[in-house]
Parts: C-alpha cells; sequence; structure tokens
C-alpha cells in the first residue's frame, strides 16, 4: 500500500500545483484557463525534443517553463482582452480554442504517440521502508508547497500582490485607483505560463508525455481549484493532494483500478453540487465567482424568435426536401468513400443541434455531448445483439434511454449555469470516457456487459435490411438527421421555445411571466440527449462496433468549437458544424495535408466567433442571404 501512497502524494501534488497556479490566474484576471493543460503540455515536448537532439539537461528543461511563459504571455496581452468584459464562461471557452490551437501544433509537429521523458531526479531518490522515493516525487511534493506558500506571501507582504488582490475585488475601482491592470494581468499569465511548464515536466515523467492527456489533465487540477472555491490556496493544495491520493490507492485493487480516473470528476462534480446548496457562492457566478457583469446577448447573436405556423411549415418543407435531393444526388456523383464521410457528418449534425439547442437558446453549454453519443451507441450495440428488434425500434430506444441518462445529466442545469455548469458537463463526460475504456462497448458476447472474452469472435450490428449497402444507409441516415431536426424546429418555434427565450433573457423575467424553470430546462437537455442518443445508434450501425477511444473528453470539446464555428442560432450552421466537422478534414487528408492542422483552424475559428462572429459561419450566410434577396 506505501507505494500507492506515495505515487499518489506525488501524482497530487502535481495536481496541486496546476489547480494553484488556475487559482491564481483567476483571483487576478477572472479567466478560468482551461489552456493550463495544453500550455505545460507542448513546453514539455519542446523539452523532450531537445533532449532527443542532445542538448543539455539544463538547458533543454529550462525550454518548458519558457515557451510556456511566453504562449501564456501572449494569449494574456493580445487575445484576452479581447474578451476582458464578457462573462466567465465566454472566457473560459476562448481559452479552450487556445487549447485547440496548441494541442493541433503538439500533434502536427510530434503526433500523438505517447512518450517517456526522464528527468535526472528520475533516477535518484532513497527507500522508505519497502518503497522507492524518488527526487523527482519529492520535487513534486516540494514545488507544490513552495508555490503555495510564495504566492501567499506574495499577495499578502507585496505591493504586486496588493494589485492583484485589488483586481480580485474590483477591476474597474482598481483601475481608478491607479492600479495598472494590463501590466499585472500580464505579468500573472507569464507567471502562470511558468508553472504550467514546470507541471507538464513532472506530469510527462510521473505518467506519460502525451498531449492529449495532459491537455485534459487540467481536470483533475480544476477539481482542486473547485474545492478550494477558488480563493483557498491551501485548501486547494489539500484537495489535489487527496485527489490524487485517492486516484492511486483506486489503482491497489484489481476491482476499483480501471475506474480510479474516475476520483478527480467524481471529487469536482460533489464540491459543485455541495458548495451551491450550502449556499456557499453568489448566486449569479457559481462556485467560480463572477466578478463582471454578463454582456447581453446583441443583436448579432439573438436566437430567431419563434415563428408562426406558416415559418415552421416552410422550414420543415424545406428540411424534407434538402434530405430528397441529398439522398438522390450524393450516391450518383461521389465514391464509396464520400458517402462514408457525408453519412458520418450527417450524424453529427444530430449532437450538434443538440448543443446548438442547450447554447443558442438557453446560453448553456454542454461539455459532454459526445458522451451522450457514446451512451446511445452503447445501448443500440447491446439491443441489436441481444434481442433482434428491427432497427426503427433500436435506434428510439436507444434515444429513449439516453434521455433518461441526459435527464440525470442535466439536472445540475436546475440549479447551475455558466463556468459551473460546463465544468460538471466537462467532468461528467470524462468520467463516461473512463467507464467506457473500463468496460469497453458490447460486441456480441453474453451478459450485461455484452463482450466476448478470450478468443471469440466479435460481432457487428447488422444494418437494417433495405440499407446494407453504404448509399443506402446514407439515405436512412438523412431521413434520421431530418427528423431530428425537425423535431428541435418544433420545439424552438412552439410553447418550449418561447420559454427558452424568456429564460435565456433572464430567469427572474422568466419566472414574473410563469414560466416554470425546472421544466423547461430539464426538457431542453432530454431533447438534446434523445437525438443525441439516436445519433448514437446511427453511428453504431454504420461502423458496425464501436471504440472507447472515439468518445473522449477532447471530443466534446472539439464538437462545441465547431458548433461555435458552424453558428449555434440557426439551422444553417447546425448543418454546417456537420460538415466543418467532418467533410474538412477528410478533405485535407485526401489531398495530403496533416489532419492535426483542423485543430489549429477549429481553435482559431472558435476564439473568433467568440470575438467577432457570435453567430458562426451559418449566421454570415443567413444574413447575406437576407440583403441579397429582394
Amino acid at each position: 500500500m506505501l507505494p500507492f501512497v506515495i505515487s499518489g502524494l506525488a501524482l497530487g501534488a502535481v495536481y496541486a500545483l496546476s489547480g494553484v497556479g488556475l487559482v491564481v490566474l483567476y483571483r487576478a484576471t477572472g479567466v478560468l484557463n482551461l489552456a493550463y493543460g495544453a500550455i505545460g503540455a507542448i513546453g514539455a515536448l519542446l523539452s523532450w525534443q531537445l533532449l532527443q537532439d542532445g542538448l543539455p539537461a539544463a538547458l533543454a528543461l529550462a525550454a518548458a517553463p519558457l515557451l510556456s511563459a511566453v504562449l501564456s504571455g501572449l494569449y494574456g496581452g493580445l487575445i484576452s482582452p479581447l474578451v476582458a468584459d464578457r462573462d466567465p464562461l465566454v472566457k473560459a471557452v476562448c481559452t479552450l480554442g487556445f487549447a485547440l490551437m496548441l494541442l493541433g501544433v503538439c500533434f502536427w509537429t510530434w503526433s500523438d504517440d505517447p512518450r517517456t521523458l526522464t528527468l535526472p531526479t528520475d533516477t535518484a531518490g532513497f527507500d522508505l521502508g519497502t518503497a522507492r522515493v524518488t527526487l523527482t516525487q519529492v520535487l513534486a511534493l516540494a514545488l507544490a508547497v513552495a508555490l503555495t506558500a510564495g504566492t501567499g506571501a506574495l499577495l499578502r507582504w507585496t505591493a504586486f500582490g496588493r494589485a492583484m488582490r485589488a483586481l480580485a475585488d474590483d477591476r474597474e475601482i482598481s483601475a481608478l485607483l491607479g492600479v495598472p491592470i494590463r501590466r499585472v494581468e500580464v505579468v500573472t499569465w507569464v507567471a502562470g505560463g511558468a508553472a504550467a511548464g514546470l507541471t507538464g515536466l513532472v506530469l510527462g515523467s510521473l505518467t506519460r508525455l502525451e498531449a492529449g492527456t495532459l491537455t485534459f489533465l487540467v481536470i483533475a487540477s480544476l477539481a482542486a481549484g473547485v474545492v478550494g472555491r477558488f480563493r483557498s490556496l491551501p485548501v486547494t493544495l489539500a484537495a489535489g493532494l487527496a485527489i490524487g491520493l485517492v486516484e492511486a490507492l483506486g489503482g491497489a485493487s484489481a476491482a476499483t483500478a480501471p475506474y480510479r480516473s474516475v476520483a478527480p470528476f467524481a471529487v469536482a462534480v460533489a464540491a459543485i453540487l455541495w458548495l451551491q446548496r450550502k449556499g456557499a457562492r453568489a448566486r449569479r457566478g457559481g462556485t467560480v465567482e463572477v466578478r463582471t457583469a454578463a454582456r447581453p446577448v446583441t443583436a448579432a447573436a439573438r436566437p430567431l424568435p419563434p415563428g408562426d405556423p406558416r415559418s415552421v411549415l416552410k422550414v420543415v418543407l424545406g428540411l424534407a426536401l434538402g434530405a430528397a435531393l441529398l439522398a438522390v444526388v450524393v450516391p450518383l456523383v461521389l465514391d464509396g468513400y464520400w458517402v462514408r464521410v457525408l453519412t458520418t457528418a450527417a450524424i453529427f449534425v444530430i449532437p450538434a443541434a443538440g448543443i446548438a439547442l442547450l447554447y443558442g437558446r438557453l446560453g448553456l453549454v454542454s461539455l459532454g455531448q459526445v458522451a451522450l453519443l457514446g451512451v446511445g451507441g452503447w445501448v443500440a450495440l447491446r439491443l441489436a445483439f441481444a434481442t433482434g428488434w428491427p432497427f426503427p425500434v433500436v435506434v428510439l430506444v436507444a434515444g429513449l434511454a439516453t434521455c433518461l441518462v441526459g435527464i440525470v445529466y442535466g439536472l445540475p442545469a436546475l440549479r447551475l449555469s455558466g463556468v459551473d455548469l460546463a465544468l460538471v458537463t466537462l467532468m461528467a463526460g470524462g468520467a463516461f470516457q473512463v467507464a467506457f475504456s473500463a468496460t469497453g462497448f458490447p460486441d456480441g458476447g453474453p451478459g450485461f456487459l455484452g463482450r466476448i472474452a478470450g478468443s471469440g469472435m466479435q460481432q457487428a450490428m447488422p444494418r437494417p435490411s433495405l440499407a446494407s449497402s453504404d448509399a443506402g444507409f446514407f439515405r436512412v441516415v438523412l431521413v434520421c438527421a431530418a427528423l431530428a431536426l425537425i423535431l428541435v424546429v418544433l420545439h424552438q418555434r412552439g410553447r418550449p421555445g418561447r420559454a427558452w427565450a424568456a429564460i435565456r433573457g433572464g430567469e427572474a423575467g422568466a419566472l414574473a411571466v410563469g414560466v416554470a424553470l425546472t421544466r423547461y430546462k430539464v426538457w431542453a437537455f432530454a431533447l438534446a440527449a434523445f437525438i443525441t442518443g439516436t445519433a448514437g445508434a446511427l453511428l453504431a450501425a454504420n461502423a458496425g462496433r464501436l471504440d472507447p477511444i472515439s468518445f473522449k473528453a477532447s471530443d466534446s470539446v472539439l464538437l462545441f468549437a465547431v458548433v461555435l464555428i458552424g453558428g449555434a442560432y440557426g439551422l444553417t450552421g447546425v448543418v454546417l458544424s456537420g460538415v466543418v466537422g467532418q467533410v474538412v478534414p477528410a478533405l485535407l487528408d485526401a489531398a495530403g495535408v496533416n489532419g492535426n492542422l483542423m485543430l489549429v483552424v477549429f481553435g482559431a475559428g472558435t476564439v473568433h466567433a467568440l470575438v467577432t462572429a457570435p453567430r458562426g459561419i451559418g449566421g454570415q450566410l443567413e444574413d447575406l442571404a437576407a440583403k441579397v434577396a429582394p
């Protein structure tokens, strides 16, 4: 047990180190930096590359905090001021766009293969009973304690620290009193970047050096910050150590080892809900306290109001005719490969519509929609192998089962909003990722999990008999996608849509006019989950079987970014989201271009959409069509 305790404290120290860095940056700037892990990952990968090239260890390792500090400072000086007057949710999502850009650069330069980073301190250490303690593990704990103590002293005893505390209290009054806001913020971003670089080095040595893994290990650090309410550095330190310890001890038992990575997600979700229940946060800001007023939705970003029956009928007929046209033309003019690509694009239009419904109508960010896609696929596979039910029934039941999960998934929305809700859905998506990896997807075996043990032959989920060919299944997917979009349109343009518009305008005003907040929020999550579950069933039938690697938390972030780029306020943007997310990478791959370039493009597109084009490409096209039309 002692080795698990030692490794857990070392890992927890890294979580605490990152958590303290996130808290300090948040207290000074009001930005929850979700790019913290990516900033550390790219610095650690540069150090690894320099070590491989034979550069002296001291110089190579110093490159990590240096590069991370420069990148973080550039974001803080150039991009962060563009959204400085926006609400905390927009600021956090903007850092997600930056994270995608850095992740794309990492994959483009070094690929996404795991690597081993060996530090000089890995080989030195001492024995403690039956366990071996390396100096790297000691260094991790020492860095966490030193950063916590040093930052506390800085905030309390120095003029710069007093300026940071002034910003934490009130940004506008601080400016009136002569506090150099921009300078303080940029210095804080640079210091936070250096800490991220150090964290990336230590974490790459203790676990593995993989850009995607390091980027989203920030979730565990966020869990530590949540427990500390993004205020208390000592509590954040203690929470990080505790999370690492629980995660490591979970690996001591064969029964719990596959699920031990759930620990950070469970701790963070429980902490957010508990603090909310105890009323320990401001109502508008959530556990992550809001210090700047949310900017109202501008006319350019405002969703279209519910329409009259004639306009609804026009939209429904347009969707039906468009689907019919594509069903005829695409198989005639494109080969099998591109038909399969467009089939996947049409499938992903459905969860994109769910994300757009939540964000465009209610202003709620769901960063776990791909997890719900996996739930629908899991249920569909199990039903198809176990029951032999007709394909439409399997799709419908998969949607209903996912709807039930979505209701539970959306229950936090009854009390949470903004950054809190985004964090809860992101962490819930991460927990589903762990569960999928631990249990796998049904492949025709017996029992509840439906897994074939040993050397048994895996089965593929059968397609409906009338759609066994790629062209036939493409037509089935088009019908399902059109029906899902029509279902969303009927809700948006009817009574639920009016209630959602009132809630987005302000919950107090919605209550005043008699809108049942609980009912309509749950309704939105249930609808988004239902259509996403049907998409999961279609995805399972399209591929025949599913792999846990296809349902990572990072993919939920990427899908949300694609919806922002395509446009979350209209059907044009939703359809474009599927095309941009699936067809464009396939075109680059066909042209021999590294597909990881799309991560950079998607990240930059997310930042652009948040800063200058809130309605995305679809909204801009709709505006252009309105100007051209007579």
